[in-house]
Parts: structure tokens; C-alpha cells; sequence
């Protein structure tokens, strides 16, 4: 499932590289079509957020492969950061 193209256009209009963008669409493309207006509404709000959410995602994705703590601790951070 392809990103809807509100979302694709924040994403690139942000400060992600083009290469940040197409791993970041193809992870948000696992979220449903409510998910991804939702997101991206939460975006709309504060474009500011696509960075940390990014990095938070890239971070999620790493500790996955990790142990239970790293993807803990990974989780810990984005709830931090998002407050």
C-alpha cells in the first residue's frame, strides 16, 4: 500500500533527504489509511515533527533486531521526546 499524498507531500517538504523520505513512506505505508491521516494531521499541525519521528522510527527499527531492552529503551525515548 502505496502513502496517501497529503502525507508524501509533508514528507517531502521537509528537511529529510530524498533517501530519508523513501525509507520513512515505506514504513508508513504499513499504516492503514485512517493511521496515515491521523499522522499525518498530527504533521499538518507541526512539520517540525517529521525529524524526531523519523529518527524515532529508524531507532525502532534498529532495536527490533535488538533485545527486549533496546527496543524498550527505544520506545521510552520517542514517549519522551513526543511529550
Amino acid at each position: 500500500m502505496a502513502i496517501i499524498p497529503e502525507l508524501k507531500e509533508i514528507l517531502q517538504a521537509s528537511e529529510l533527504s530524498f533517501e530519508e523520505v523513501r525509507a520513512f513512506e515505506i514504513g508508513l505505508s504499513m499504516l492503514t489509511k485512517e493511521e496515515q491521516e491521523e499522522f499525518t494531521a498530527l504533521l499538518v499541525e507541526d512539520i517540525g515533527l517529521v525529524y524526531p519521528l523519523y529518527i524515532n522510527f529508524k531507532a525502532k527499527l534498529h532495536a527490533i533486531e535488538g533485545t527486549d531492552e533496546e527496543w524498550l529503551s527505544a520506545i521510552e525515548n520517542e514517549v519522551k521526546e513526543l511529550e
